[in-house]
């Protein structure tokens, strides 16, 4: 039923709330329009009126259109009105819901409004789970829509209707003496929505009348095992996590192993909406293609998620960022004693050895009246090899033997004499000099970072 208690109960519409109202001209809309009049005063709400005229039906738009703006100047309600035009994309319910959900957003920062109020009720919500189940989804997705959720900061879509019938809103309209319309393209079956509406409902209602409930009764059971996938998922994300930044989160990949299958897509969903930040559909496709490099053995691996977000696997890492990183190639000449920072990030120091220092696969000592200035560092090339104690040893293959990233060996260090020979792939392999050769002076090169 439509009262004043179903609001208490949400908790979504309080005390001086600063309302954006969607309002089609439909049935709910004009009935949720109507509502929130009657407890304007009494809330003290703000009330602002929404309307997109989609120009699909031209004069059936104008009527609408002019219908709500009526009733607004009726009760003293601003009223703002956003024009939708189709392009030639095949996906029109897409196009239309986003222009519909950026005017409401665009309205609402441009009103200092809080939040957006939308007239969705039971029937869209059963007519929304059986779509998510015939196209596919995850357990989050089944449970249809929310009643209360941020789209932006300090923005909250509110659907106050979500828990009443729409047979109870027409009653509600008719009671009240709420003008609305009908929209003709409701009636076809051109669309999915349209046919779950009007042939399937319709068919399971003939199995068992009580069709609604039931299926309200899934939602709520789904809710409780969603809820509790969440919490325990977020505990087990925050040990996984090795780094996070804007744009960017890296994971324990053998922790992520570890763990039980439900929660690591309740995991990767979570991790993914973090970093892109606005709202990110992962597929159960995706989701799957994830599951596969997270338990394959192949060490380094890119997965496009679309929408210029990817996830990398470095061995034992899981990465999630937004764009790709761009490697460039860099040579850079050292040729006095002092501090160098290379283009990756790494800093050398240089100097004269005048004490005897402690040598490991960050430093390297080099004999001063042996080698001839000036050095290079630069990235590899290829058919790069170092001299080794046993012989010849390709640049790529110590990358691999050391585990060293696919997308780190781009830009990965390598210590170069004048004449070309490679003296160090830095921390990691360094030539094999003649230990007998008399050395007076000794040069140290090390990493500080």
């Amino acid at each position: 039923m439509l009262n004043e208690q179903m609001i208490k109960e949400d908790n979504c519409i309080g005390l001086n709330d600063c309302l954006i109202v969607g309002v089609s001209g439909g049935p709910d809309s004009m009935g949720l329009l109507h509502f929130l009049i009657s407890i304007q005063s009494k809330y003290n709400l703000s009330l602002f009126v929404a309307h997109i005229n989609h120009h699909t039906r031209k004069e059936e738009n104008q009527k609408e259109e002019l219908m709500i703006r009526d009733y607004c100047d009726k009760h003293h309600i601003p009223f703002y009105v956003g024009h939708f035009r189709k392009s030639g994309s095949n996906n029109f319910h897409e196009e239309a819901r986003n222009y519909r959900y950026n005017f409401f957003v665009d309205l609402t920062k441009k009103l200092n409004a809080n939040k957006i109020v939308l007239a969705h009720h039971e029937d869209d919500q059963i007519e929304t789970i059986l779509f998510k189940i015939t196209r596919g989804s995850h357990i989050n997705g089944y449970l249809g829509m929310k009643n209360c959720f941020e789209i932006e900061k300090n923005i909250t879509v509110v659907r106050p209707f979500l828990d009443v019938k729409k047979s109870e809103i027409i009653d509600y309209c008719e009671t009240n003496q709420v003008p609305y319309a009908i929209d003709s393209s409701n009636l076809t079956n051109k669309y999915t929505r349209n046919h779950i509406r009007n042939r399937i409902i319709p068919l399971f209602k003939e199995i068992q009348p009580d069709f609604n409930h039931k299926i309200m009764q899934f939602h709520d059971q789904l809710s409780e095992v969603d809820d509790f996938l969440k919490q325990n998922a977020k505990i087990l994300m925050k040990e996984m996590i090795i780094s996070s930044e804007k744009d960017r989160i890296i994971l324990d990949l053998n922790k992520l192993r570890n763990t039980h299958i439900a929660l690591i897509r309740v995991i990767l969903l979570a991790v993914v909406n973090e970093v892109y930040q606005d709202p990110f559909y992962l597929t159960y496709e995706k989701v799957k293609n994830l599951l596969n490099i997270i338990n394959n053995n192949k060490p380094n691996v890119t997965f496009d998620l679309g929408k210029n977000l990817y996830c990398v696997k470095e061995y034992d890492k899981l990465i999630f960022e937004v764009g790709q990183r761009e490697y460039e190639e860099y040579e850079l000449v050292i040729d006095e004693f002092k501090d160098y920072e290379l283009p990756n990030g790494m800093k050398l120091r240089v100097k004269k050895l005048e004490e005897k220092a402690k040598i490991n696969n960050k430093s390297l000592i080099l004999c001063y009246n042996r080698i001839i200035w000036p050095f290079v560092v630069r990235t590899r090339k290829q058919g790069d090899f170092i001299k080794t104690k046993i012989g010849r040893k390709k640049v790529n293959r110590l990358f691999i033997d050391a585990k060293i990233p696919i997308n780190l060996r781009k830009t990965w260090p390598l210590l170069v004499d004048k004449d070309g020979n490679i003296l160090w792939v830095i921390g990691i392999q360094k030539y094999n000099f003649n230990q007998y050769t008399p050395c007076d002076e000794m040069i140290l090169i090390e990493v500080l970072n």
